[in-house]
Order: structure tokens, then C-alpha cells, then sequence
């Protein structure tokens, strides 16, 4: 009798709906079309082919899911009618920021509008400050009467917004004052989001803007969550938070900021599991799914990669913690059009689900997932194990019109959309990597989604880096990702004070009152979790500073201080041994360890079919179109130590790997597939 599903991760892009999911020791994928309009549909109908259809199969199921729909709302502006509330004369402080320049030379910038109008923010006369006789705490010299309140609640009546961002000052400090007002507002039935419930750290425009973007995307995600909770019935949700671990479906719905990138996130991890288990120390992973590609570096050690705490999505402020993942507009599905110069694009505009690219059958503008069916790098005819008949003659079609604007064949323009688009994700690999500080030179490149395997072997070699890694089941490695991931809780808060007049007690006493919230948190989502691991992070500057450097607390205060100064000059060159410290947040990170899922094991002999072959398309060194003799494998049947000299094409369910000539590729530990050239090696 086949045990019963307990976990399953889901991620919904623009193109296909992935699912894995973990039974017992076993491991089961699936990938259907998604469904833009409703996206629920795709993975509510992914769980009936995997046999979840009943209410007993849904009993004990918990289903891990990461969705752009929030981030998609956000980039496209469909939000939520939002009203701010804070204090009298910084009506406007959402407006004008940091004063920063995103775009140092544009000539004609573009400043993002405010997601709250001017007839929309309204004032109070309230304020707080520094208490003088106990500097660390705020003292509230000005509250608004309930008469204000009042007058407050009828004027938002009037206006009637869709969700309220209340947002007062030193509220970091003390967030009474704003709970005060919220309990005021109750009675309204909008949602409310304060900005200490989500942000208790200073700079109050960070504060404001995280404020303000939640509680725009509130009844967006809580829409969509409260569809998904009634198609899966019974089923426990989590999502997937920006920095790589779950959070509650319930809690992301309040606070859907935590779940921005929750998509690009679960890629990281799968590809940082899958890197471990390949014995690389780091990795720079790609995802090249339908839409876009994401890049993220990340050092392997753990499952979530450092987050980053602050971060500009469509152009506003998110103080949340996030991996840094460096996202661009050309997937599979990004379409290729010739713009008035006669230039090739390659997106960012995408064929998404609907109509899809042509080989679908559907679309009538190629594109890059067309280019590689016409260089036969995708086999046309059956796709994802025979649900899909891609169409060769339509890809022809619509590449001879491609091609004659190009003044080119249609395999060659086929080979300069993909040097197009290799072109852009190098470039994104570089960002991630040289503007890290980091060396390409020494760090694998980790390559998936249904494009990953394709483009690998060219990107690793432009870039000269050591080698490709393509993980086992690289179309469906988000979705694993998400099902193997740990439930996270983090909360951090402002102290700001001299270090050296710090009492130990008084640090240990915040360091005790996060833990306590994390750990509370933690019980909504796992709540017979037998191992829970927290970690405390401090952010001290030199006083003076505008910014501040994280970095684990040491044995003693003193020891603490070191390894400051160390890092400090490890990164910037210098240190100032003898300036004041400033501590200015802790941070407490605390998880549940999840299920531990073996490696996948190959089989102990390789098993192909001899004589398996197709011509595929590579560039010559003058550029033009050779077609040469690939072997065709099936990834399944490779055994572990396995080595594959190109040309070839090793394909599964999921996607397929490209082995270039002068290439060759390696089955590890995993399943998964290294791929090295040979001038490399030598």
C-alpha cells in the first residue's frame, strides 16, 4: 500500500504550476499549465493528478507554496485603494524618501508614484521622542484626544479605502501609539496595517513605505489565499517567505511583504541542496523559468543563504528580509521581436501560459523556448512525457518571418536570439558574482528551471567558471525546494546605544523577548516541532555611521568588538580601533528543522538505448548554423559516475541538458549532472 502524502511544494510561475511531493521516501513531481486568470486552479488540479482528491487524502497534507501573486500586484500597480495615517507635517515623507537617485545619469529620471494619493493620507497631532531620563525609551509628549480619533475614523468613513497603513514616529520605540489608533479604526472593517507590527527598527521612512506596501497587497494575497484554502479543503498552507523559509498561510495573508519573492526563493534552496550534495562550498544559481531568470549566489553551508534586510521592489522600500536574488525579464517564454533598429530583443515582454510560445500551438510570436525547438535542442513532437505535442512546423513559420527582418536564416536568427539572451543572463551572473566581490572564476554556476540545462554549459563557459551543475528534476527544483524547506521566524528591534554603556542584562533581555516572538510564531506553523534552532545577530556601525554591519555576537562584549573591527576592515580596508560601537538592532532568527529527504540515488548501471540520436544546430566559429549528431539519454537511466561526452542531450520530465562539443558531463552524488569542458580540465 503506497504511503500517503504529507508534504508537497508548489510554485505557480507564468508559465507551468510545479509540484513535488514527498511520500515517505519517495519522491513525486508533477507540471501542468498554469492558470493566469486563477492561479489556484493549476495547483488545486496538480493535486488531484497526484491522487489527492478526497477529504482523507487532504487530512495530515501540508502544502508548502510559493506565489508571485503579490509581487505581480505590486508591479503592475493593481493593489488595493490604501490610506495612510501618521503624524501632522510628514504627510509626505512616502514621497520623498531618501532623496536618492535609483538611475545616477538619466537625464529624464522617472520617479515610481506613491501607491498612496495626496487625498488619501491624513494626519495627527501626535508625538513621541527620546525619553530624556531613559534615552532607550520614548516618551509620548502629544496624544491625539478621542475627539481626534473620532474625527479621524469619519474622514476615512468618507473616504472609504480599500486598506489603512497606520505609520507614527518612534514607534520602533514604543508602538502604543499606533495600536491606540488602530484599535480606533476597528470598527471600520478595512484592513490596518501598523508599522511596528511588522518593522521595530528606526528610520522611519523604510518603516513607512514596508507599511504602506503591505497593507496594499493585503487583500490581494488574502483573496487568493482564502480561494486556494477553499480548493484545498482541510490541507494545512504555508507559504514560502522572501528569505527562504515557511511562514504561515494566516500570517502571510496579514503580512504578505514576507512573501514577496517567496517563487525565486525555493529555487535557491533546492540549488543550494543540490550543490551541497555535489561537495561545492558555493554556488551562483540560475533559474530560467518561463517569464524570467533569477540569479543569486549563496554560500552553501545551511538552507537558506544569508538574507539581505533591505530591498526596492517596483521601486519601493521593503524593510523585510529577502535573499538577494537579482531578477531579469527573459525566460522560455520571453518573446523575440525586432525593434525599429533593426536590433533582435529577446523580452521582457513573455507568451506567459496563454497563448504560450509557438511550439504550444497556440502563440504566433516566437520565442526562446521556439529557438531551441528549432535547433532541435528540444525534441519536437511529445513533450512533458507525452502531454504536449509541439508544433515544429508552426516554430518554422514563425521564424522565417523572424528571419527575414533579420536578413538572416531562420536557424541562425534561432542562434541569435539565444546569444542574445545568454548575453543578458551573463550579464546577471555578473551582478551577482563580480559586484559581490566574488570570482566567477571559482564559483560553480548551478543551472535550472526548464531552460537551466540548456543554457548552462554556455554561460559557464563565457563566464569561465569551473564547471555547470544541473540538479536532478531542474523544471520542478523551486517546487522541491519549497517542500523541503524549514519553517522561519524572524523578528529583530532597534536598540541604539553606545556599546560600551550597554548592560550585558539589557541585551540579553531583548535577545529574550524576540526569542519568545519568534518562537510563538513558530508554533502557528510547526507546532510539534522537536528541533528549533534560533540565532542572534547583532548590527553595530561606528557611532557616526549611516550604515551598520551584521555579524554573530561573540563569547564576551569584547570579543564582540573584534570581530567588528575585523569585518570592517575586511570589507572596506581600514577599521577605526578605537571609535565608539553603536549597536544599533539585534536580530533573532529562529527555525523548525522539517523532514530530513534523502538523495536521490541513480541506478548502479546506465541503461540507454544505442544508436539514440538527433541533429542539433550549434554556431561555427564564424557564426554561421552546423547542425551535428547529438546522442539523446534519458537522465533516469544514468547511473551514478556516469560520464556523457558531447554533443549530447541528456532529457527528462522536467527539462533537458545541452553537453556541447568539447564538453562532457558527469552523474554525482544526487543525480544531479556536472558539466565541464575540456579545455577547462586541461
Amino acid at each position: 500500500m503506497a504511503q500517503r502524502i504529507r508534504t508537497v511544494g508548489v510554485d505557480t510561475g507564468g508559465t507551468f504550476t510545479d509540484l513535488v511531493a514527498l511520500e515517505g521516501g519517495r519522491v513525486r513531481i508533477e507540471k501542468l499549465a498554469s492558470t493566469p486568470q486563477a492561479p489556484e486552479q493549476a495547483l488545486v488540479e496538480g493535486l488531484r493528478r497526484l491522487g489527492v482528491e478526497s477529504a482523507a487524502d487532504r487530512a495530515g497534507l501540508h502544502v508548502v507554496h510559493g506565489t508571485t501573486v503579490a509581487l505581480n500586484a505590486l508591479l503592475t500597480g493593481r493593489v488595493a485603494r490604501t490610506a495612510l495615517v501618521t503624524n501632522a507635517g510628514f504627510a509626505d515623507l512616502i514621497e520623498i524618501g531618501r532623496q536618492d537617485r535609483p538611475e545616477l545619469y538619466a537625464l529624464h529620471p522617472e520617479k515610481v508614484q506613491p501607491l498612496v494619493p495626496r487625498e488619501l493620507r491624513f494626519e495627527l497631532d501626535q508625538r513621541s521622542w527620546p525619553d530624556p531620563r531613559a534615552p532607550r525609551k520614548c516618551l509620548e509628549v502629544r496624544s491625539p484626544t478621542e475627539r481626534e480619533l473620532r474625527a479621524l475614523r469619519r474622514a476615512l468613513e468618507r473616504a472609504a479605502p480599500d486598506a489603512i497603513a497606520v505609520c507614527l514616529l518612534h514607534s520602533y520605540a514604543d508602538p502604543r501609539p499606533e495600536e491606540r489608533v488602530a484599535s480606533a479604526l476597528a470598527d471600520l472593517r478595512i484592513p490596518l496595517t501598523t508599522s511596528a507590527s511588522l518593522v521595530r527598527e528606526h528610520r522611519e521612512f523604510e518603516r513607512f513605505s514596508t507599511a504602506v506596501v503591505n497593507a496594499a497587497l493585503c487583500g490581494v494575497l488574502g483573496g487568493y489565499l482564502e480561494r486556494l484554502a477553499s480548493g484545498l479543503r482541510g490541507a494545512r498552507l504555508s507559504l514560502l517567505r522572501s528569505s527562504g523559509g515557511r511562514i504561515a498561510a494566516e500570517r502571510a495573508a496579514r503580512e504578505p511583504v514576507r512573501v514577496l519573492l517567496s517563487g525565486p526563493a525555493g529555487g535557491v534552496i533546492g540549488a543550494a541542496r543540490a550543490a551541497r550534495e555535489a561537495g561545492f562550498a558555493s554556488m551562483v544559481s540560475l533559474d530560467i523559468g518561463g517569464t524570467s531568470a533569477d540569479v543569486a549566489f549563496q554560500r552553501t553551508r545551511g538552507s537558506r543563504g544569508e538574507p539581505v534586510e533591505s530591498s526596492t521592489v517596483a521601486g519601493h522600500a521593503i524593510r523585510a528580509p529577502a535573499l538577494d536574488i537579482h531578477t531579469i525579464g527573459c525566460g522560455g517564454g520571453s518573446l523575440l521581436c525586432v525593434d525599429k533598429s533593426g536590433v533582435l530583443r529577446v523580452g521582457p515582454q513573455s507568451a506567459g501560459a496563454d497563448p504560450g510560445p509557438v511550439c504550444y500551438g497556440r502563440g504566433e510570436t516566437p520565442t526562446l523556448t521556439d529557438a531551441n525547438v528549432l535547433l532541435g535542442r528540444i525534441a519536437p513532437g511529445a513533450f512533458l512525457g507525452g502531454r504536449l505535442e509541439l508544433d515544429l512546423d508552426a516554430v518554422e513559420r514563425a521564424f522565417e518571418k523572424l528571419a527575414r527582418k533579420l536578413g538572416l536564416e531562420p536557424r541562425e536568427a534561432a542562434l541569435v536570439a539565444l546569444d542574445s539572451a545568454n548575453a543578458a543572463m551573463r550579464r546577471a551572473l555578473s551582478v551577482m558574482t563580480l559586484q559581490r566581490g566574488e570570482d566567477p572564476h571559482d564559483t560553480p554556476l548551478v543551472a535550472f528551471g526548464g531552460g537551466g540545462g540548456l543554457h548552462a554549459a554556455a554561460l559557464a563557459e563565457e563566464l569561465e567558471m569551473p564547471c555547470a551543475l544541473v540538479p536532478w528534476a531542474p523544471g520542478v527544483l523551486s517546487a522541491f525546494g519549497m517542500a523541503t524547506s524549514e519553517a522561519l521566524a524572524e523578528r529583530s528591534r532597534s536598540v541604539l546605544a553606545r556599546w560600551s554603556e550597554l548592560a550585558p542584562s539589557e541585551v540579553a533581555r531583548v535577545q529574550r523577548e524576540l526569542e519568545r516572538a519568534t518562537l510563538a510564531e513558530l508554533r502557528e506553523q510547526a507546532p510539534r516541532a522537536a528541533s528549533i534552532e534560533s540565532e542572534t545577530f547583532f548590527e553595530l556601525r561606528y557611532e557616526g555611521q549611516s550604515f551598520e554591519l551584521r555579524l554573530a555576537p561573540g563569547r564576551s562584549a569584547q570579543a564582540t568588538e573584534r570581530a567588528f573591527h575585523r569585518r570592517h576592515r575586511e570589507l572596506y580596508g581600514y577599521a577605526l580601533d578605537d571609535a565608539p560601537l553603536e549597536l544599533v538592532n539585534v536580530v533573532v532568527r529562529s527555525s523548525a528543522r522539517s523532514q530530513r529527504v534523502p538523495a536521490v540515488r541513480p541506478p548502479r548501471r546506465s541503461v540507454s538505448a544505442p544508436g539514440a540520436s538527433r541533429r542539433v544546430v550549434f554556431a561555427s566559429s564564424s557564426g554561421r548554423a552546423l547542425a551535428l549528431r547529438a546522442q539523446v539519454l534519458r537522465r533516469e537511466q544514468l547511473a551514478l559516475g556516469a560520464r556523457i561526452e558531447g554533443p549530447a542531450l541528456i532529457e527528462e520530465f522536467s527539462g533537458a541538458t545541452l553537453v556541447p562539443p568539447r564538453w562532457s558531463a558527469t552523474v554525482v552524488r544526487g543525480a544531479h549532472l556536472v558539466l565541464r569542458s575540456e579545455s577547462r580540465r586541461k
